[in-house]
């Protein structure tokens, strides 16, 4: 009993500090929450991502997701002669069986509207008006957070960040031996959410550490 207790502790806390993250933050796109006023009429904070009751066109995305995919099929990887890790592209795959970094491109590349649901809330999904600089009245990013539908200019993602590629680079951290490295992988794969938190604006642009003085830049990259 005294171990879930602990255990709902910890799960409570965390959610309460995710929410009080969003809340005000870019990331919140109620009329009235204080970060990118989009959604007039949307009440909710975490319903632009998250459902507590999916819809059965999510086809069980995890974790709970309840944004509309985006339809591109290729965003192209990151390339150059000295690259020791092989990106993958991370588009064409289908809703369940996502990427993190895919799920974030179902906004960030620009061609879905913020406020596209899988299951819209009880109070309304709300209606998308532009805000200058950021969205515009389709709810499409247009903003420098748009990426676009290529991420061949784009710092590589989607690849397996291992020992052998940390040697055959020479100047990367060996993930085996520094935690600091590891804890940033998604399965040992780099994905947008190991330099960007999404629940956190903290670091602009809700990044998981300050890269003050490149700090977290070298966390992978030695100087």
């Amino acid at each position: 009993m005294k171990r879930f207790l602990v255990l709902l502790a910890v799960v409570a806390l965390f959610t309460t500090q995710a929410f009080a993250g969003v809340v005000g933050s870019k990331h919140d796109l109620r009329a009235l929450g204080g970060g990118t006023p989009t959604g007039v009429g949307q009440l909710e904070v975490c319903v632009s991502c998250h459902t507590p009751h999916q819809n059965a066109a999510a086809a069980g995305q995890h974790p709970l997701w309840n944004h509309t995919g985006t339809a591109t099929l290729s965003f192209g990887v990151y390339a150059n002669s000295t690259l020791d890790s092989k990106p993958t592209d991370i588009g064409g795959a289908a809703m369940g069986a996502q990427s993190v970094s895919l799920l974030c491109m179902s906004c960030h590349d620009g061609t879905v509207s913020v406020l596209s649901q899988y299951n819209p809330p009880n109070s309304g999904v709300g209606t998308a008006t532009a805000v200058a600089g950021r969205i515009d009245a389709s709810g499409l990013i247009i903003s420098n957070a748009k990426l676009g539908t290529s991420l061949a200019d784009d710092h590589p993602i989607n690849f397996d960040y291992t020992t052998a590629v940390a040697l055959a680079d020479g100047d990367l951290v060996d993930p085996a031996t520094d935690v600091n490295v590891s804890s940033l992988l998604f399965n040992g794969s780099l994905q947008c959410a190991s330099c960007h938190e999404v629940h956190n604006p903290t670091f602009v642009p809700f990044l998981v550490k300050s890269n003050d003085g490149s700090a977290l830049c070298v966390t992978c990259h030695t100087m």
